[in-house]
């Protein structure tokens, strides 16, 4: 006489999962479910860009021989600008030396020209050429000038005529 819902003694032991036997069971044990592959899609790809994307991938040798190209001359303008720096650097030392150069002859220069000019007895040459040469000032009509290219430096030709 059991009401409905209500379970029994017997019924409600073996709910509670005791050991029976040597192993005891496994709690919420879920069944394994049974694992099926899925659909993969395939998707339609135009054949145009599967083309497009294969000749992408694959190194042409049309590429290949442009990067080494490229890498050649890349290589060659490193090496030649190396090299017309390196002239440059050369250059610029030789000017400096050059420089220094014509900078102690230019000093050694004055230093000749103002010793000369400090031998030069400016009041003897005078007195020498105007007693014992018999020399004097030109006059005003006994000047001649003359137009040259070159103000320093006149060649003569011909004798110069006198008046």
């Amino acid at each position: 006489m059991q009401k409905r819902g209500m379970k029994s003694v017997n019924e409600r032991n073996r709910d509670m999962y005791y050991i029976e036997g040597n192993a005891a069971r496994k709690l919420n044990a879920v069944p394994e479910r049974e694992v099926r592959p899925e659909r993969e899609r395939k998707r339609k790809v135009n054949p145009k860009i599967q083309k497009n994307v294969k000749r992408a991938q694959a190194f042409d040798l049309h590429y290949t021989i442009m990067l080494i190209a490229a890498t050649v001359f890349l290589f060659v303008s490193c090496i030649s600008m190396l090299t017309l720096k390196a002239n440059v650097t050369e250059q610029r030392r030789q000017i400096a030396m050059l420089e220094s150069n014509l900078n102690a002859l230019t000093d050694s220069n004055n230093e000749t020209s103002k010793r000369l000019e400090s031998t030069v007895d400016l009041p003897k040459i005078y007195d020498f050429a105007t007693n014992e040469l018999g020399m004097v000032y030109p006059g005003n009509g006994q000047v001649v000038s003359y137009e040259a290219s070159n103000p320093d430096y006149v060649k003569q030709f011909k004798d110069i005529p006198t008046e």
